[in-house]
């Protein structure tokens, strides 16, 4: 089709083609536009209003998915109205939307740590991946793992199960740790660079976070640092015994390898001028930090002896000396009160006294924090405040006054009120930890009123391209407030760069606030790991080293598994949080009294109608595409949800379980179960591969885990035109994947004892070439790749062998497959897809191939189809006007036959004489169907026009019954089939040749003693039905498989073979389609594919077999 309609679109002339959609054409031409309701395989449903466009002339704004383009239309997608409009449809479907986007934890954390991946990760032992995570949003992990006071732990909502919260600070800082032990922090990525420059002035937690996002972004990076060493705060405020310099320098180090300059003891004012930078810089962004300590204001504080709480901790950082005598009274409750208490106990202080003014229960300082101190000795004198510092020339007496409590203020915690009543201590130092503020000098004052910064919502000032963070924008902070910070201020920076436009990042989040104890009481209680303690007498005997020893990994791997996986696991692809952080939505200006709606959880997904937004996707796919239309609307009004057939419950509906409605889903209402301890926000990577669980050849999108590990769920790609079933798979090709990481073989067995593989390949050519090839027997699977087979098959030679589910089809290949008749007559998946009559023979595609009565019940609902069944399980094909004929016990194969005899007879064609006695009268009696039920069938499939006849195993593992089916399809005009095979590749099986003997043949070889080696490939014992007795009578057992099976330890040799998603080569198809198998996770531990395995044993054998899947034999 030929583009051929002009359109005027966003003022530039396109052309799209007669009856596109305006939705369509803006996707050609790059244009996104929002929606949720629209899906291209869908029909239209235009019910979330999200997706609408000004065209001049309409009334107006038109939806783009519903309305098509029209010769000369005139569309504007982006106009205020427009964005307005979507923002409003976004609004009214948020305004009723429960759950969460992100977990408490990461809304908590000032950086939006990633806290659900980083944690779940370690759970794994992935501490490499963990750290990646982590260095998303904290720059400085080590450090921020030791000093942080976890505003997240508070939030966490493993408070509500054990009162304690996961053990979030430690885990970080062990991963950290772990990295900083093998001198590796992670790759440093390639920096494209993009030609623009940045001065960070200022190198404390807020500007290395700013300088390495805005380096990860291709700018050239300049930190200015008055200091010696960067680090700021972090290392000049905060005593080594806390914060070791090693472990601040290991990462500063890591964040400077990736580019950034840095030029230390250059001070603003003092060394350059603000304008220096700008004419050097495209931007400028000051993150100076708080560095002047706050003054007590009371008479006698200008007295030697009167030391700001900053200036001291600055000095016993950077190891000067200071006198500061016996009795030492530090004023303040916080952090830093804290640690220059302690300090004063480690540089020889006698007594030191915290002088505080509320009581213990509203000291912001962290709990662990206050009692240490109190354990190093240090006096805690509360209610009380200082008035004045006397003294003769230096500071001999502080005198304080009795306080009470009286109402809240605005930090919420009672304020001091004075009592009129003082008392003296008789110090000799006194250290003012109050507070601190910005030091102004060197700042112009136009950016400034010289009590704080001048400075917008989007970190700009006055000045054109200069910007403020961390501490020197909101004031003294906890470091990773300022991490995160620096990190906003560096995407402002970014946006105002290449946009010219200046703007603070934006994120939307639904945010459960009504969960307690009682919504987790199902969860099982398990205490929270803590850090080893260590005595005050040992810590102040190695006075300034670190002492804390953080937890054990065992602790890490047991406390990282509390987390109970807070937030959606549909976020990372959830089109409605996209779309609300696209349009910076408000839904609380339009937010009503909340409906309460369900939500249920079956065996493989789970409904959360609080999530819907009444799109329709899920319905429509159903209804559609799955073909059973097991749930639909119901309800009106804002009481409007999907459900099933009068509510029933899902496992009681129509519904298969294909998993279609929860792919189509774009805000996880519909949402698969996947597997634990995955990291929501990770969008999962993709590779393709043929799913092995029927031989239909269903093409799967296995979505893997960042490690590629392991599988996180499995969609198909409905677009796909390599895709055999057109995108379509069932229940155990969507679900059906945890074979891959269960119960697997790790390494090879010799006899219940690991062994190497040197030794193993070894072993095998042993018990091979002792035994004569006539008397080594060979079981394989029907699921190996057609290579492995051609490398079984050299490597067997003139064994016998047999190969599942090959001789159930002997019959029906020999009288059906290669009919002179019927040689051209193989059904292809048009024919699967498009017939208008559909004659199944003794089959259950319900539970052998599902997607096949997806098919059929679409083809009845949407087509008209007919549908003629014989067999004992029709299931959800017995619907509707289907001729179901179901016969009594064991006179399944007897009405196959008599169905043939109808369809010959209303043909005009002559009866064989032994199908004679299955005519449908002389069965009537003993089969319990009527010879009419037979001639309505017999008509159906005579008078279709397409009609494809499905063959199931009952059928064709018969000679008479299999002949009946090849005289049934020689009558009629079009007879395409297919033989119903049960493995993914017993077509290819058979036309390999591999099959020599049967599988009871050789099973009755083994009972008679007649072999001496037996190697099952790609099968267990149990799988072919061998019984303890008959694997005892035979001396050497190789079996070649990915599971673990019972009798493991008693065969000769157990051998690690890849799992399905971990193979390469191909399998042929039911409908002899050559379809690829690729490697999609990683093989777990020493597994090999069979090609391999038989290639290295070969050798031994002086055989030579092409180990590599590619090369095609």
């Amino acid at each position: 089709m030929e583009r051929t309609i002009k359109v005027i679109l966003n003022g530039k002339e396109v052309y799209g083609f007669p009856g596109q959609k305006i939705l369509d054409l803006c996707a050609d031409c790059g244009i996104e536009i929002p929606t949720l309701c629209y899906e291209p395989h869908l029909s239209v449903h235009g019910g979330c209003s999200v997706c609408l466009v000004d065209v001049k002339g309409a009334k107006a704004l038109v939806r783009a998915c519903a309305n098509t383009i029209t010769p000369g239309m005139v569309i504007n997608t982006d106009t205020t109205k427009v964005r307005s409009a979507r923002k409003l449809a976004l609004e009214l479907l948020l305004s009723d939307h429960v759950g969460d986007c992100r977990p408490p934890c990461t809304l908590t954390c000032p950086a939006n740590g990633n806290v659900q991946a980083y944690i779940n990760q370690a759970a794994q032992g992935k501490y490499r991946e963990s750290l990646d995570t982590l260095h998303h949003h904290v720059t400085l992990p080590a450090c921020i793992g030791r000093v942080c006071p976890a505003p997240c732990q508070e939030k966490c909502r493993r408070n509500f199960v054990d009162e304690e919260p996961v053990s979030i600070r430690e885990i970080k800082r062990f991963v950290a740790d772990w990295a900083i032990a093998q001198n590796d922090l992670g790759v440093i990525p390639h920096v494209e660079e993009n030609g623009k420059s940045v001065a960070v002035v200022g190198g404390g937690p807020a500007g290395l976070s700013a300088a390495y996002f805005l380096r990860l972004r291709g700018y050239r990076v300049t930190i200015f640092e008055r200091e010696e060493k960067l680090g700021g705060m972090m290392r000049y405020g905060i005593p080594d015994y806390r914060l070791p310099q090693p472990v601040i320098q290991k990462e500063i180090d890591w964040l400077l390898a990736h580019g950034i300059e840095v030029r230390t003891n250059v001070g603003l004012g003092r060394d350059i001028e603000l304008d220096e930078l700008r004419d050097g810089f495209d931007s400028v962004l000051l993150a100076m930090g708080c560095w002047k300590s706050s003054p007590m204001k009371v008479t006698g504080e200008k007295l030697p002896g009167v030391v700001g709480g900053i200036d001291f901790l600055y000095t016993v950082n950077k190891g000067e000396p200071m006198a500061i005598g016996k009795r030492v009274a530090v004023v303040g409750g916080g952090n830093t009160a804290m640690d220059a208490c302690r300090c004063a106990v480690r540089n020889g202080a006698e007594k030191v006294f915290i002088v505080y003014r509320r009581t213990r229960d509203e000291m912001p300082a962290e709990k662990i924090e206050i009692e240490e101190a109190m354990q190093e000795g240090v006096e805690f004198i509360f209610l009380a405040a200082p008035v004045s510092v006397e003294g003769n020339e230096k500071v001999e007496r502080l005198v304080c006054e009795r306080m009470k409590l009286g109402e809240p203020d605005a930090s919420g915690r009672r304020s001091p009120v004075p009592t009129g009543e003082t008392f003296t201590l008789d110090v000799d130092t006194i250290i003012a930890a109050i507070g601190q503020g910005i030091d102004f000098a060197g700042l112009p004052k136009d950016i400034h009123d010289g009590r704080k910064m001048k400075v917008d919502d989007n970190y700009g000032t006055p000045l054109a391209g200069v910007f403020v963070c961390g501490d020197q924008q909101t004031g003294p902070k906890i470091a990773i407030q300022a991490i995160g910070n620096g990190h906003w201020a560096a995407d402002t920076i970014h946006a105002y760069l290449t946009t010219g436009v200046a703007k603070k990042s934006f994120s939307y989040d639904i945010v459960r606030t009504d969960l307690g104890p009682a919504d987790f009481a199902d969860r099982q209680k398990q205490p929270r790991e803590h850090v080893r303690e260590v005595e005050a007498s040992a810590r102040l005997a190695k006075p300034f080293e670190e002492y804390s020893e953080g937890l054990a990994e065992e602790q890490v791997l047991r406390d990282a598994k509390r987390c109970m996986e807070c937030g959606c696991a549909d976020v990372f692809e959830c089109r409605l949080r996209k779309f609300a952080t696209d349009y910076e939505v408000n839904p609380e200006r339009v937010a009503g009294a909340h409906v309460k709606k369900y939500e249920d959880a079956n065996e493989y997904y789970v409904r959360n109608m609080d999530k819907c937004v009444l799109c329709g996707r899920c319905v429509r796919a159903c209804d559609e595409i799955a073909g059973f239309h097991a749930i639909d609307f119901a309800k009106r009004g804002l009481e409007s949800v999907l459900t099933t057939q009068f509510f029933k419950p899902v496992d009681a509906s129509d519904c298969t379980f294909c998993g279609l409605c929860t792919q189509v889903c774009p805000v996880g209402a519909l949402m698969e179960k996947r597997v634990e301890r995955r990291p929501h926000l990770d969008v999962p990577a993709i590779e393709k591969t043929t799913c092995s669980k029927c031989s239909l050849g269903c093409l799967l999108d296995v979505n893997l885990d960042r490690s590629r590990d392991r599988i996180v769920r499995i969609t198909t790609d409905l677009s796909d035109t390599l895709s055999p079933t057109r995108g379509h798979c069932c229940v155990k090709g969507r679900y059906g994947f945890e074979d891959v990481t269960t119960d697997r073989i790790g390494h090879p067995m010799f006899r219940g004892i690991e062994v190497t593989w040197h030794n193993a390949c070894s072993a095998f050519s042993a018990a091979v070439n002792e035994t004569p090839r006539d008397r080594t027997a060979f079981f394989a699977s029907a699921t190996l790749t057609n290579e492995e087979m051609a490398a079984l098959k050299t490597f067997a030679a003139d064994s016998p062998v047999a190969v599942t589910d090959v001789d159930d089809f002997a019959p029906g290949r020999e009288h059906i497959a290669n009919s002179p008749a019927l040689k051209d007559a193989l059904a292809g998946y048009d024919d699967l897809y498009g017939a208008d009559c559909y004659v199944l023979l003794a089959s259950d595609t319900d539970e052998s191939q599902p997607v096949l009565s997806s098919w059929i019940r679409r083809g009845v609902r949407k087509n008209g189809a007919k549908v003629v069944y014989v067999g004992k399980t029709p299931g959800i094909l017995d619907k509707g006007d289907s001729v179901v004929l179901v016969p009594n016990g064991g006179m399944e194969r007897a009405a196959v036959k008599a169905l043939s005899v109808a369809v010959l007879r209303r043909a005009g064609a002559d009866i064989p004489e032994e199908l004679v006695p299955f005519s449908p009268e002389m069965i009537e009696g003993t089969s319990g169907i009527s010879r009419e039920r037979f001639a309505d069938a017999a008509e159906l499939i005579v008078s279709a026009k397409h009609p494809v006849t499905l063959v199931g195993r009952a059928a064709a593992s018969c000679n008479s019954c299999s002949r009946s089916v090849a005289a049934l399809l020689g009558v009629l005009k079009v007879h395409p089939y297919l033989l119903l095979f049960g493995k993914a590749n017993s077509a290819g099986a058979i036309s390999s040749g591999l099959a020599t003997t049967t599988l009871e043949k050789l099973r009755g070889g083994m009972r008679d003693g007649a072999f001496g080696a037996v190697v099952l490939a790609g099968v267990r014992p149990s799988c072919v039905g061998l019984t303890d007795a008959e694997l005892g009578q035979v001396r050497n057992i190789i079996v070649l498989t990915s599971r673990t099976f019972p009798a493991m330890n008693d065969v000769t040799l157990a051998l690690p073979l890849l799992a399905w998603a971990e193979k390469e080569g191909t399998y042929t198809t039911a409908t002899g389609r050559i379809v690829p198998v690729r490697p999609c996770t990683l093989p777990r531990d020493e597994a090999k594919g069979l090609r391999r395995i038989l290639s290295d044993t070969a050798r031994r054998m002086d055989i030579e077999i092409e180990a590599n899947a590619l090369v095609r034999s």
